[in-house]
Formats: structure tokens, sequence, C-alpha cells
């Protein structure tokens, strides 16, 4: 029976830690309960929360639905002697999702470690660290479809998955992800090592040949340096996208300003740091009222104490206005606006 409740307290699901309220909240747990739910709410707006780690209310109250996707579960689909099919559903969270996977000995999803969120919230943002994204990985994708009560499965090409985007950003609200399959490594194979930071790391460790476990203990290192504690300090992650550019932009910019850092993608698009302009900007560690640029990590924008997130957006718009007015570049939210 589902448990729905009414003008529901969501600070403690938006990793920015704001007080927003919505005005019905239901924890769904599974299939059944997203069908009930669709049934008996046909017509309120509705919004799909995972662990609200890469979103950001503008309003105080959201006037509509909030459904919480805590369907969990994962299990071992297929596997031969070189590779293996896993499926979780979109409530696991996706940090201990990765270390089961590494526990079990298969490897692909190490460099995503302790990457907050959801499985489910995963492919949306195609989310990606250290020169891996999910589309590396991805089979499958089960969804639930809102207009229909339909249930299918698309594949990784159908998903459309780009940097930080996805064929689900372009259909918001149409796609309730239910669970994904992942095509995984059994057998020990070259990890993905070409990050300089993680690089940097596994010398700091003495280590000259990781494994998966090294690897996720060297990235843990490296979060733990830079990223602040949401239980801590309200955020995000990445706040912003990193942008791409031409490598002919990219030269003239480069000699201009010799700090901002830039990683060729293609033989004529080179994506920018967004941290590098934002520090050269002199932006990084600025505050204004209880928002600010965290200290350590200029990508990141923090909620010190009762901002509202339309403080945090108006100082992020600042930011994007005096990059754009110093520099040219536009820069691009990551985080998911909510309005």
């Amino acid at each position: 029976m589902l448990n729905i409740k009414k003008n529901f307290s969501l600070k403690k699901f938006n990793t920015f830690g704001i007080n927003v309220y919505a005005h019905y909240f239901v924890n769904v747990k599974g299939i059944e309960d997203i069908q009930e739910t669709f049934c008996k709410y046909p017509s309120i707006p509705k919004f799909f929360l995972g662990n609200g780690s890469n979103i950001l209310f503008l309003k105080n109250f959201y006037q509509g639905l909030v459904i919480k996707m805590g369907i969990k579960g994962k299990n071992i689909i297929q596997e031969n002697n070189d590779q293996v099919i896993v499926k979780a559903f979109a409530g696991e969270n996706w940090n201990e999702f990765v270390n089961w996977t590494i526990k079990k000995g298969f490897s692909g999803l190490e460099n995503l470690s302790f990457i907050p969120g959801t499985v489910g919230a995963a492919p949306i943002q195609n989310i990606g660290a250290y020169g891996t994204e999910i589309k590396d990985t991805l089979l499958k994708v089960e969804v639930y479809e809102t207009d229909n009560g339909i249930i299918r499965e698309l594949t990784r090409e159908e998903c459309q998955l780009q940097y930080r985007h996805s064929f689900f950003k372009k259909y918001r609200n149409k796609f309730l992800i239910l669970s994904v399959l992942f095509l995984l490594k059994k057998k020990h194979q070259e990890l993905n090592t070409s990050s300089i930071e993680i690089q940097k790391e596994l010398e700091k460790m003495n280590i000259q040949k990781p494994n998966t476990h090294d690897l996720r203990k060297a990235i843990l290192h490296i979060r733990q340096r830079k990223l602040p504690d949401p239980k801590k300090i309200g955020n995000a992650g990445s706040f912003f996208m990193n942008p791409i550019v031409g490598i002919f932009e990219f030269k003239k910019l480069k000699n201009k300003y010799p700090t901002i850092i830039g990683y060729s993608i293609s033989k004529k698009k080179v994506k920018l740091s967004a941290s590098s302009l934002i520090q050269l900007t002199g932006w990084k560690g600025k505050k204004i009222g209880d928002v600010g640029v965290y200290k350590k990590q200029p990508i990141v924008l923090v909620n010190y104490g009762k901002a509202s997130g339309i403080d945090i957006y108006s100082f992020s718009e600042k930011i994007t206005k005096d990059i754009k007015n110093k520099l040219g570049i536009v820069l691009s939210r990551e985080v998911n606006v909510i309005r």
C-alpha cells in the first residue's frame, strides 16, 4: 500500500541541504508501487528523485508529487570466461554497487567509484570520471513510459549517451528508469590510469601495477582531499560542465592565459577545465552570504548554512557571466535545476 506523504520536507533528500517541501512525496519500492502511483495521480506534476546529489530546487515548495526511487537489487544476468552482464535496480546506491562489482572480481566501473547518487540517475547524466563514462559499459536500460505505463528496454545507442547528456534529458519525466544492465570484464585487464591525478596518487601509494581495489582506493584519497562531505557542507559535487571548444580557440586562450587547462578529445576539439577558468577569473574560495566556491575545488559550489536555491543559482549566474565577459566562454551547469 502506498504511503503518500503531504507537505514533506526534502532537506535530507538533496545534498545542498535546502529545506524545500514537496506537496506530495512517495518512496516506491517496486513496479507495482509505480503503477499505482501513476494510476492514482495521473495528471499531477511529478519529479523523480534518486539521492538528490545533482539537483537544485529554485523554489521552497514543489507543487507536485516527488517520487523517490527505492527499488533495489543487483544480480548477475549472464557470464562467460571473459565477460559478465550485471543488472542493478534504479534505487541502488551507485558507489555501493561499484564496490560490489569490484568485490566480485569484475572490472569496468572502478574509475567511477565514490560518485554520489543512484544507479538510476547514472545514465541520465552519463556520469564520468578519470577517463571513464557510463557509456563505456552500459548495455541496456529498463524504463517505465509514464504516458502509457509500458515497460521496455532501451539499448546503449537509443540512450544517446554524450558528455553529461542523454536521451533522458531531452525527454525528462517521460521515462522513469527502473534498472540498468552493464557489460563488465572478468579477467584482469589493463586498467584506465590515464588521469594524471590517479598516476600521481598511485605513485604516492608506491603501486606500479594497480588492481581494481588499488584504483578505487586511490580515487577515494583524491576525492577526500578535493571534495567537501555533503553531510558537513551542502553541495552537489561538480556544479559546472567542462566546456568544449575548437583547437584553434584553445590555442588562442592558452597563449593569452597559460593557466587554462585543456584536454584533447579529438583532432578538432578540446575540453577545457571549468575549474581552471573559475580560478583564473578569481572566483576560487569566493563567498557571498552563505554561498561560496569551495576553496579546494573551484568547480564545486557550496551551501555554508541557510542559502536558498535562488541564492545558489544567482551566485552561479555571476560566475558564468563573469567568465563569458572576460574569456568569451559559456559555462553550462551540470546540476539539474528544478524550477
